[in-house]
């Protein structure tokens, strides 16, 4: 459990993700995150060539986000190491997004993973829902996106 946790501290401290964003991401209308179009701040340049584009709660492949221009502000290695570990990692729960229920505002998983309405929307209205699903563990661990079983992103879930 301290392994994971300190894990997750890594990736807040290096994507730029607020603690108070990733850990403890609340339910309420001021934590919800911008609405589409999403504010890229930060891009993170993998050793495979891509890079992601993120807002601090959601990292996606530039070339699946189509920002208008990319971010200034680059992330160092470090970052793109851990990133490109999370994308990699084995995750033992595979959910389509089809699987996802309203739960109020956003949407659950079927183990319970509380994903962001604004976030889940933006996938689905922006990549094909049938080629869409993600790998996760838990509440704490960040969720990885795949589009036709390439992983493209990461999405930090909400706490309860």
């Amino acid at each position: 459990m301290a392994r994971h946790y300190c894990t997750l501290l890594s990736l807040v401290g290096v994507l730029g993700f607020t603690f108070d964003s990733v850990v403890a991401q609340e339910l309420t209308a001021s934590a919800a995150p911008q609405a589409a179009p999403l504010t890229w701040q930060r891009l993170v340049c993998l050793r495979d060539g891509r890079a992601f584009v993120t807002d601090g709660r959601f990292s996606l492949d530039a070339e699946v986000a189509k920002p208008a221009a990319l971010p200034t502000h680059i992330l160092p290695e470090q970052t793109a190491k851990l990133v490109e570990g999370y994308l990699t990692a084995e995750l033992p729960d595979k959910v389509a997004i089809s699987q996802l229920t309203r739960a109020g505002e956003n949407y659950t998983a079927p183990d319970g993973i509380l994903l962001s309405r604004v976030y889940v929307d933006y996938l689905r209205h922006t990549l094909p829902p049938s080629q869409l699903c993600f790998r996760m563990k838990s509440d704490a661990e960040p969720i990885v996106i795949l589009l036709n079983g390439k992983a493209v992103g990461l999405l930090m879930p909400m706490k309860r």
